[in-house]
Formats: structure tokens, sequence, C-alpha cells
């Protein structure tokens, strides 16, 4: 079951990253406007998020562990590869891996991460949405920075209960059109 999970999981991400990675801007349509303001409301009111994660790398080899994200803030510790840490805020991203002795920063500016992290969260001016996309009980919405939609795409892939959203996960695509996705699970 978990094997067909993860084809699964695989092929739905494919498709969205095709379906959302255009890099271009065109005019959201009064439903998209209404669900892209519902994206803004669901993630300006997060006080909180802790989730377990799967993430795929561009080599297609996967980690796992546990998100937490509070408002401009995300950590995530790595089950697998053991101990490792992902942490971004305060303009800067921290990849630390003991097992390697490697640790890579970078600032927020050159990863679309950044655009997630922002306080308060707004999809217009210095953010373009690049594209919305629904399915059955899902939404996703893409972004990118505006002026800049060559240096990569956030995916922001949500479970859509109606009146509720829940972040389901997360595709970013980098400058070098580098595929990462995030998974989450409760």
């Amino acid at each position: 079951m978990m094997r067909l999970l993860s084809r699964r999981s695989a092929l739905l991400s494919g498709l969205a990253l095709a379906a959302c990675s255009q890099t271009r801007t065109f005019p959201l349509t009064m439903q998209d406007q209404q669900d892209v303001a519902r994206v803004e409301d669901y993630l300006n009111g997060l006080t909180s998020l802790q989730s377990w994660f799967v993430q795929t790398w561009p080599d297609g080899s996967r980690g796992s562990g546990t998100l937490n994200y509070t408002p401009g803030q995300l950590r995530l510790d790595y089950s697998n590869p053991k101990g490792m840490t992902l942490t971004a805020g305060d303009g800067h991203l921290v990849l630390d891996n003991p097992q390697t002795g490697a640790v890579t920063r970078m600032g927020l500016s050159h990863t679309p991460l950044g655009l997630l992290l922002a306080r308060p969260i707004h999809m217009q001016g210095a953010v373009t949405v690049t594209a919305v996309r629904r399915g059955p009980a899902t939404l996703q919405v893409s972004i990118a920075k505006t002026g800049r939609l060559s240096d990569g795409l956030l995916t922001l892939r949500f479970r859509d209960e109606g009146v509720k959203l829940v972040l389901s996960g997360l595709v970013i695509v980098d400058d070098r059109q580098h595929v990462i996705t995030l998974d989450f699970s409760e």
C-alpha cells in the first residue's frame, strides 16, 4: 500500500508541477481571486503547524521527519537522514547535516521557500500568482517573486474541505529547475 501511495504521490506531484510550473503571469478569474484570498487568510491565520513530512529531492531520493512552522520560521528535523536539520527564518536558510559535516547557508531571497515565510503573506505586489489549480478536494496555488519569475517557484498544495483549507505539501522549483517536494501528513 505504501508503495502505491508513493507512486501516486509522485505522479500527482509531477502533474502538479507540470500544471503549476509556468513562469508567466495570467489574469486571475474571480474564482482564482477568491481561492488566493482563502490561501492568504489560511496562511496569515496560522499560529503554528506541526506535521510529519516526506521529502523527495531532485535526484529522487527521499527523506522524512518532522516539520515545525510558526509565522516567519520553519524547521525540518529529519529522522532520515538522521540528525539533519533545516532552519529557515530571519532572512536565512541553514541546512546542517552532522553525518557529513556539511552546513549550507543561503539567504531566503535565493529560494522560493522565502515566499512562505514573509509576514504577512500577500500574493500580489512583490509576489505573483502564476497558477491556480483545483481538483477533487484539492487546491494548488503557485507563486513566484514578481519581476524575478525565473528565480524559482513555490507551489502550495492544500486539501480543500469546502470552507476549510489544510496545507498538505509544497513543491519548490529553484532557479536551476531542481524540484523538491514535501508531502505532509497529520
